[in-house]
């Protein structure tokens, strides 16, 4: 864990310190850091969700916006890295944990009031550092089961195996295993009471690689439901930029510049609500059982408001 972190700050001070000597190139710098270019995008969405101000003048290029410099902040690179990885962390805390963040950012970086550049972090539960949460930890690195009490379920007194802490849309869940090896998304304010069994279990290998292609809480393990969507030429930039559905991925361009993208999801509630949210700028071409499920969303509003 205390090397990745490592080598997280040693790439993001490289990538800051290319940025304050101009443009540079995805491939490039994956290149000579000898990662995959995933890697460095994510790295430079950590950069911008810490406040820093980043172009993306052409496909593959990157660099600060015209003007911006970590010599006028009077920032070093390793510094600027430490701020991010901060940033990374304080937004998955939510809650006093970005506040507080912000607050240091905002003496950083906009130590200036005209500074022109701002950020929004999404505003969530805190995390309860309790009893049940230090517990929870203590049973994932063990890989011990758990017996849970949680409120109003028929899941008290049964077993789980815990598998992550992890923040979803701004709440806090536990995921765990159940009986039949599903993984629960359990809210840690919901849960009552933990006792710990002394019973070990065999940790999955793909929770990890589960998490990250998650789109929401509501994701699966098993994506087995292809999807078809269209987007509107005017908001497709925004979808050739950013991965809003998992495993996305553009299959065509349709007219002047509209798309067409693939993605898989587990079940349709962990992408429903993005496709609600662009209605009508993005349309259901498959499944059909999609297009019915969000045709009867909508009616079902309509239905409200006449």
């Amino acid at each position: 864990m205390l090397g990745d972190t490592l080598n997280k700050i040693s790439r993001l001070m490289y990538i800051l310190g290319e940025f304050d000597k101009g443009e540079v190139y995805l491939a490039d710098i994956a290149e000579e850091l000898m990662v995959n270019v995933r890697t460095i995008q994510r790295d430079i969405k950590i950069l911008e969700s810490a406040g820093f101000p980043i172009a993306n003048p052409s496909k593959g290029e990157y660099s600060f916006v015209e003007g911006y410099s970590l010599q006028k902040l009077q920032l070093s690179a390793k510094e600027a890295a430490m701020l991010a990885l901060l940033s990374s962390i304080a937004g998955s805390l939510g809650g006093a944990f970005q506040e507080t963040y912000v607050s240091l950012r905002n003496r950083i970086l906009e130590n200036d009031k005209t500074n022109p550049f701002y950020i929004k972090l999404p505003k969530g539960q805190a995390f309860l550092d309790d009893s049940h949460s230090k517990l929870i930890e203590k049973a994932i690195k063990k890989s011990e089961k758990l017996t849970i009490v949680y409120d109003k379920s028929k899941l008290s007194g049964k077993d789980i195996s815990p598998l992550k802490i992890a923040w979803f849309d701004g709440f806090w869940y536990l995921l765990a295993l159940g009986k039949d090896e599903k993984i629960l998304k359990l809210r840690l304010d919901k849960i009552k009471n933990l006792t710990p069994t002394g019973i070990l279990f065999k940790r999955p290998k793909k929770v990890e690689k589960i998490l990250e292609e998650s789109a929401s809480v509501w994701f699966e393990d098993n994506r087995d439901k292809r999807v078809e969507l269209a987007v509107a030429p005017e908001v497709a930039s925004y979808f050739e930029k950013k991965e809003y559905f998992p495993r996305q991925k553009v299959l065509k361009k349709s007219g002047k510049d509209g798309l067409v993208l693939e993605c898989f999801a587990g079940k349709y509630e962990e992408i429903l609500p993005t496709i609600l949210a662009w209605i009508p700028h993005i349309t259901v071409q498959e499944p059909k059982e999609l297009k019915d499920l969000v045709a009867g969303k909508i009616a079902a509003y309509n239905g409200k408001i006449k």
